[in-house]
């Protein structure tokens, strides 16, 4: 491979862990983009997908989250040159598992990397963000901080990012196959405009328990945090049966479960996981809805080449 093009992988996330909204990221193991970039004589951005990707995600580099990323950096730094991507999604997109911010934070990675730039973590997740609001809206750096810096990650103001090395353990996300246009934008219009104190609090608090969980190593801790008394509920009336998965998930053995991102998709923490997700498939498939049960855990790996 010439010093022109590079591969890269760039893990799925999850955003928010329940009280976390708009703060909190985790990398996933073993899911996640392949990004090929390459620097071209031809001036602009080129984005390759698969036929059934392309039908699923615009190639057009202003309304790609990858494209998108490499547009602001040609228009941004020093390049007499363009980039042509290839993505290789496995991420699902349109699921809450940080779909437009793996292909964002791998883009903006490979070209960091292509170019030379010297940027700080705060620099480059404020690039890989770029390409979140293409698809959002609005910039959020959750997932792309996350896939960009591997680990537990929380989003300070100005892009700020505190990361920690989290502990290794089990998670379950349960991906159901109900489909949404523009699936971020209308999570994102069902947020409540006000928010009582007292839930609030109970967000702050709980936020502030799983946080220290990671710190220390308390897997229980963390899961039985997983309260979120602000955006689940506003959400919950896009996943068919919320509230009745969720409990299966509990009632299996889960310290904790709610909403992967920005949905439909479900995560859960503690017991047994591959137990836990045959309980959550269950109670969708009594919706009337398939899923797909995804077995991961933490990774301590962002995006890196291959």
């Amino acid at each position: 491979m010439s010093t022109k093009q590079i591969r890269v992988f760039s893990p799925a996330s999850i955003a928010n862990l329940g009280p976390g909204f708009d703060v909190f990221g985790i990398a996933l193991d073993g899911i996640g983009d392949t990004l090929t970039v390459e620097l071209v004589p031809d001036t602009g951005v080129k984005v390759i997908m698969s036929d059934e990707m392309a039908t699923l995600i615009p190639t057009d580099p202003d309304k790609n989250s990858a494209g998108a990323v490499l547009q602001h950096v040609l228009e941004n730094y020093d390049s007499s040159e363009g980039f042509v991507v290839q993505i290789e999604k496995g991420v699902p997109p349109g699921k809450g598992m940080g779909s437009s911010g793996a292909s964002a934070a791998g883009a903006a990675y490979a070209s960091i990397q292509l170019l030379g730039l010297e940027l700080s973590a705060s620099e480059a997740v404020r690039l890989a963000a770029r390409g979140e609001a293409a698809v959002a809206g609005s910039p959020h750096a959750d997932n792309v901080s996350a896939s960009l810096l591997g680990g537990f990650v929380m989003v300070g103001a100005e892009y700020d990012v505190v990361r920690l090395e989290p502990p290794m353990f089990d998670i379950v996300v349960v991906v159901p196959e109900v489909h949404y246009e523009n699936k971020t934008r209308l999570a994102r219009s069902l947020l409540p405009k006000k928010v009582l104190l007292k839930n609030a609090v109970h967000n702050v608090g709980n936020a502030s328990r799983m946080a220290a969980a990671i710190a220390i190593g308390d897997i229980e801790l963390f899961g039985n945090s997983i309260s979120d008394n602000l955006v689940e509920p506003r959400r919950a009336e896009m996943i068919p049966d919320f509230w009745k998965v969720k409990q299966a998930a509990l009632d299996s053995g889960a310290h904790g479960c709610s909403i992967s991102g920005g949905g439909p998709s479900l995560f859960a923490v503690g017991g047994d996981a591959a137990q836990v997700g045959m309980a959550m498939a269950e109670a969708f498939e009594g919706a009337g809805v398939a899923s797909e049960i995804y077995l991961t855990r933490p990774s301590r790996q962002g995006a890196r080449v291959i």
